[in-house]
């Protein structure tokens, strides 16, 4: 491609102690694209943080990864003005769109109009993120999550792999009345081994890049369910209702996820920071953004969602996950959903009800190594010829072009 036709692109991130690969993902994308002339800035550091004041008031085009919003405005915050006085264009792709009360999508819509950004790029499903973004004055782009096919590959074949099911992940926080992967995981645990399959499944785990791509060329097949919320607001209301809730029953002292204490973690490393998640399970003190034991959902579920109508539109959605598994050739068992219409249940993954009745049937079907092969093959071809992170930087250097 002509270098005069890169888009000179400012992109912003914060980068620190944490795992979520697609950070890393989007980030190398933009860096490895011949259609953007991308400069990037971490803007944890608060020496990049002064650079990418002046950087951005000269590119032709500024965006804000996901890290920048998911858990803190805080360091993107102090380029407000700059932002704002830009020459070029803004594009800010929101990270974690469901309720919380320390990172709070009210927030996030405010940060957007009062920039003036020029595009939101959404993970949630196109006329979720038009129901989200309206009234911000940005336009919305459907930009979910791809695969990174340097990364992510197809390593081992299938009969190689030690693995029949695995899966890491973390339990959604209390806030969005969503228990749906924790059920699958808890199901597949104990139903897997007693029918003969080798499972290797945790909650309240992750592993980094390199670690999780490998372990899926151990796994013949994974597990999970449709990212984010049914109860997506606009203001956070049930999520700010349930904080004051568990304050007010609280027994010991609590942390919050938006305090000095929590913001001062963040520039330990993750060991550190596991080692302290584990002696907080052993003392008095609880962290808002932990989970809580079955018997508080419930009691949570009946009390601010029980009868409560859901978002008008649906707000649940692929994740990086998804593509991920797909991109490795590993077979997804998932509780049927949507998934952007990118994933169609029984071609792309074999599927699972809401209430899990038919998840001994789902086992069977993965057992048999023709079907569960095709599955995977399935999803696999459709992630390489259409949802890779090429693809997505194409489509968006499309719709920047054309505007």
């Amino acid at each position: 491609m002509p270098r005069d036709s890169r888009i000179r692109t400012v992109v912003l991130t914060v980068r620190y102690a944490v795992r979520s690969s697609y950070y890393e993902d989007w980030l190398d994308a933009f860096t490895a694209s011949p259609l953007f002339e991308a400069t990037t800035f971490n803007l944890f550091r608060r020496g990049e943080r002064s650079a990418a004041k002046r950087a951005v008031g000269n590119a032709e085009l500024v965006v804000a990864l996901h890290a920048c919003s998911a858990d803190t405005l805080e360091f993107i915050e102090p380029l407000r003005e700059a932002l704002k006085a830009r020459r070029g264009r803004f594009l800010t792709l929101v990270g974690n769109e469901y309720n919380v009360p320390w990172a709070r999508l009210a927030d996030k819509r405010r940060f957007i109009a009062e920039t003036g950004a020029d595009w939101v790029g959404t993970q949630l499903p196109l006329e979720a993120g038009e129901w989200l973004y309206e009234g911000t004055g940005a336009r919305v782009l459907a930009l979910p999550h791809a695969a990174n096919e340097a990364v992510f590959r197809r390593d081992r074949p299938d009969e190689a792999r030690a693995i029949d099911i695995g899966g890491r992940s973390f339990p959604y926080p209390i806030y969005i009345g969503d228990q749906e992967r924790n059920r699958v995981y808890e199901l597949f645990a104990e139903i897997g081994p007693a029918r003969g399959l080798r499972v290797d499944v945790a909650m309240n785990a992750r592993l980094d890049r390199p670690y999780w791509a490998a372990f899926l060329n151990e796994c013949r097949g994974t597990i999970g369910t449709e990212a984010g919320t049914r109860y997506l607001e606009r203001d956070d209301r049930t999520a700010l209702a349930i904080r004051d809730f568990l304050r007010d029953r609280a027994r010991g002292p609590t942390i919050r996820a938006d305090g000095w204490l929590h913001a001062a973690v963040r520039h330990l490393p993750y060991g550190v920071k596991d080692r302290l998640k584990a002696l907080l399970a052993r003392s008095p003190v609880r962290h808002e953004a932990l989970a809580e034991d079955d018997a508080a959902f419930d009691e949570i579920q009946a009390r601010f969602f029980a009868g409560q109508a859901p978002c008008p539109v649906y707000s649940k959605c692929i994740s990086s996950r998804h593509f991920e598994a797909a991109a490795t050739g590993t077979c997804q068992i998932l509780m049927r959903g949507r998934y952007n219409d990118i994933l169609e249940a029984d071609r792309h993954y074999i599927p699972l009800a809401p209430d899990l009745a038919d998840a001994a049937a789902a086992i069977e079907r993965f057992r048999d190594p023709a079907e569960r092969r095709r599955v995977a093959e399935a999803a696999y071809d459709l992630i390489q010829q259409c949802h890779t992170y090429r693809h997505r930087l194409a489509s968006l250097h499309k719709a920047v072009s054309a505007a």
